[in-house]
Order: structure tokens, then sequence, then C-alpha cells
């Protein structure tokens, strides 16, 4: 294997990409499992009831899923699991491919780590379920958001437009576009774990909704002066990234609101709360998985500010 490439291997990308898409498959299923509360559907894992995990009738299921609440949960579940095995198998081919195919040494290394956060993923789930341990769902599902924000990152260095320098050149310094950009992401993963104890309150006195409230509008401030930084870079590759993120926090903000209404109502504006509803289980859901897009939105913005600041030192060597 070739560590000293200019670029990777276009299938390295195409793989790099993949795997990032598909991991919205087990992202989005696992967010509705949470919300319909259907964690525990199955007592057993890696199997599902007396079935192995590929051998099980998920399909059967939808004959009565709309009557049988039982039948629902079973779906969401044994969908998540399965979503889980194929992920998994699209992570396996991309550090297959990190290592054999003409790569980096970022990417050699990438590609396995990739691999075995998918795997420790499956296994917290796993364990959630035999140790009946709730603060286990918790976990399974921040650490979902770095996962994705792993691979999201695996796809960026994949890419050509990583390794085409030229456009890359600015005069401004990106020392303060570093530490912005570093502060975001760190500031997301607190905020993302504050959503998931509410979602998962379990062994704390109460649900931290208001500071939840608090830091999600205060980061209206603080991606404020991330984009200033960004943007005075002049570098496209760094506005574009920005623009992303403002859309997807501009969006979690919107849906955070909508869901704190639709759980706890406005009667000011004649919004009654309704347990169960379908407001209330679309923006729970929505808002989880647009919370992961928002992180790993950030997480390649960042990357993409160490890039830019490491061509501006002629004496690195190439990634």
């Amino acid at each position: 294997m070739s560590t000293d490439v200019k670029t990777p291997s276009h299938w390295i990308h195409v793989f790099a990409v993949l795997t990032t898409g598909l991991a919205l498959l087990p992202i989005v299923l696992g967010a509705m499992t949470t919300t319909a509360n259907a964690g525990m559907a199955f007592p057993n894992w890696p199997g599902s009831d007396e079935y192995s995990m590929l051998s099980y009738p998920w399909l059967s299921l939808l004959q009565d899923m709309g009557t049988n609440r039982e039948s629902w949960d079973k779906f969401l579940e044994h969908g998540h699991r399965l979503a889980g095995v194929v992920i998994g198998i699209a992570s396996i081919v991309l550090a297959v491919l990190c290592l054999t195919k003409k790569s980096t040494r970022t990417l050699a290394w990438l590609g396995p780590i990739v691999l075995l956060a998918v795997i420790g993923q499956g296994l917290i789930g796993g364990f959630r379920v035999l140790e009946r341990m709730p603060e286990l769902a918790m976990l399974h599902g921040l650490f979902a958001s770095i996962v994705f924000s792993m691979m999201a990152v695996t796809a960026t260095i994949a890419s050509p437009r990583w390794y085409n320098t030229e456009p890359l050149q600015t005069e401004r310094s990106l020392k303060g576009a570093k530490i912005a950009s570093t502060f975001f992401f760190c500031y997301l993963i607190v905020q993302y774990a504050l959503g998931g104890i509410i979602r998962h309150p379990v062994g704390v006195s109460r649900s931290p909704i208001h500071e939840h409230l608090g830091l999600g509008l205060l980061a209206l401030v603080v991606v404020s002066v991330v984009t200033w930084m960004m943007f005075r870079t002049k570098v496209s590759w760094l506005k574009r990234g920005m623009l992303l993120v403002l859309f997807l926090v501009g969006l979690q903000v919107f849906l955070g609101l909508f869901a704190y209404a639709m759980k706890f109502g406005v009667p000011s504006m004649g919004i009654v709360a309704v347990a169960e509803s379908t407001g209330q289980i679309l923006s729970r859901t929505f808002h989880m998985i647009t919370g992961v897009l928002v992180v790993g939105a950030t997480a390649v913005l960042t990357a993409r500010t160490y890039r830019v600041a490491r061509v501006q030192q002629p004496q690195a060597s190439t990634t």
C-alpha cells in the first residue's frame, strides 16, 4: 500500500460517501425507536426472539402493524438492527479499501477506526438490551453522532477536493477559525448530550430542558461568530461548509422550538400538548436526526479549517 500518493483512490471516496449516507438508516430508525419507546421490543440480542438477526420475519410485521402496538415496536427495533448490519458491512469494505487501495496515511488509520467505532456502537446497543440499562441507550445515541461525524470527515479527506490546494490560499490567519470551529463542535456535543438526557431521563432528578433550550438559543450567537471567522478567510470551500452548518442550525432551532411546543403546549398560541400525537412524534424524531447532521457538518467544517491552515504552511508534508 502506498501512503505518499497525491490523491487516494476514487473508490475510497465513493465508499466513504456511501458509508456516511447509509449511516443515516440506523440513525433514523434509532430515533424512531427511541421516540416510540421500543428499545426493549426484544429481550435478547443479537437475535430477535427465537430467530437469528437475518432470519426474523421482519416484513410480516407490516400486516398488523397498524392495529398491534407490539408489532410496530418490533418492526422499528428489528429494522434498526438490520440497518446496523448494513452499515457494518459498508464499514468493513471501507476499511479494507483504505488499507489495500491507493491511500494515504491518514485514511489508512481512519478506515479501520471507523470500523471499530461502528462495532463499538453495535456493542453498546446490544449491552443496553442484555443488561437492561437505559443509561446505555443515551450513550448509544450520543456515540451515533460521533461515529457519523467520523464517517463524514473520512469522506471529506478522501475527496479530490481535499488535495486541490490552489483555491485554499488565504492571507488571513486561520488560528481564530480553528479555535472557533473546534469550540463549536464540542459545544454541539454537550448540547446533543443534554438532548439525550431529555430523551432518556434515567438517573437524573429532573430533565435539563431549560439548559438545553438556553444553550440552543446561545448556539445562534456562537454560530454567528464562527460564520464571521469563516467568511473573513474568503475561502469558498469554508464558506460553503459554513452555509450548510447555518442552514442546519436554523432548522434544528426551529424543530427544537416546535418539539417543545408539541411536548409542553403553548396556551397563548392555542397549542395543546397531546401525548404521542403525530406532531410530537415527528418533531422529536426529526429534531434528533437534524442534531446528528449539525454535529457531522460542523465536524467536516472543522476538518476543512485545519486543512486550509495546513496549506498555509509549505513545510508541512502532504496528508
